[in-house]
C-alpha cells in the first residue's frame, strides 16, 4: 500500500494532508524518515507521523434506518439534521454514507470507512439491486407501470426501474420497486414525470441487506458474512 494511503486509512489525515506530512519530513517508516508519498508499506511496517505510531484503520460496516428529514451528508452548514448527528466521529470514526437517500425519503442507508466497498455498491456496472416501497396519491394506471419500466428521459438521465409490483390500491397506491441504479432523486423524478405524486418513499433492501428489525434512527453493525454476501464473495 502507498504510504499516503496508509496514513489516510489510519484516520490520521486526509490523503492530501498525508502528502504534505510526508514531503515535510514528518513521517518515519521503521524508524527511517521517508519523503515519498508513493513509498510502499505493508502491515508489518511501523509508520510514525510526528512521533505517533499509526495503526491501519479497521473497516466498519453499518446498516442504518435513516429517518425522514435527515440529509445524507456529513458536512452541510445549511443542514440542521445530517448523518454526523447520528454517527459522531468520536464514537464511530471516519464513516461515510454509501450512496444517497434524499431528505424526504427514509429507510436503509449503509455507512462504512471502506472506499472499495462503497464503490462496489454504488457503481452501476456492479448492478447492485435496491428495493423500495413507494406510496403515491391516487390509483396508478397500467400505462404508468409500463412507462416506469420502459424508462423516460429527464435531462441527460434515462430513468427507469427493473421491476414494479402493486401491493395495495385504495385512495393511494403502494408499489414495490426494484432498481440497480441510483441517480439523484431517481424514483421521485421518474414518477413525477408520469403524473404519479409520491407521498412516501422507503428503501427496504440493498442486495442481501434488509431494513427489517430496525426502527427510524436505529442501526446494526454488519458482520463480514453480511459483506461477503452483499458483494457475492464465496
Amino acid at each position: 500500500m502507498r504510504l499516503n494511503l496508509f496514513i489516510s486509512r489510519s484516520g490520521f489525515a486526509s490523503r492530501r494532508k498525508a502528502d504534505y506530512l510526508i514531503t515535510s519530513g514528518k513521517v518515519k517508516v521503521n524508524g527511517l524518515e521517508v519523503r515519498e508519498p508513493w513509498y510502499r508499506v505493508n502491515k508489518k511496517d511501523k509508520v510514525e507521523v510526528e512521533g505517533r505510531l499509526l495503526e491501519q484503520e479497521k473497516f466498519i460496516y453499518i446498516a442504518w434506518y435513516k429517518p425522514k428529514g435527515v440529509v445524507t451528508t456529513l458536512k452541510d452548514r445549511f443542514a440542521k439534521n445530517n448523518v454526523r448527528n447520528y454517527f459522531p466521529y468520536h464514537k464511530f470514526g471516519r464513516v461515510f454514507p454509501v450512496g444517497r437517500l434524499d431528505k424526504d425519503s427514509e429507510g436503509l442507508l449503509l455507512l462504512t470507512n471502506d472506499g472499495r466497498f462503497c464503490f462496489q455498491l454504488t457503481h452501476p456496472k456492479f448492478k447492485i439491486e435496491k428495493e423500495y416501497m413507494v406510496t403515491g396519491k391516487g390509483r396508478v394506471s397500467n400505462l404508468i407501470l409500463e412507462m416506469v419500466q420502459k424508462g423516460i428521459k429527464d435531462g441527460k438521465d434515462l430513468l427507469h426501474v427493473d421491476k414494479v409490483d402493486i401491493l395495495k390500491i385504495n385512495d393511494t397506491t403502494t408499489l414495490r420497486v426494484l432498481i440497480h441504479e441510483g441517480r439523484k432523486r431517481h424514483l421521485r423524478r421518474l414518477f413525477s414525470h408520469l403524473g404519479f405524486k409520491v407521498l412516501s418513499l422507503k428503501r427496504i433492501r440493498i442486495a442481501n441487506i434488509c431494513l427489517s428489525g430496525l426502527k427510524p434512527g436505529e442501526y446494526r453493525i454488519l458482520s463480514y458474512e453480511d459483506i461477503k454476501g452483499t458483494l457475492g464473495i464465496k
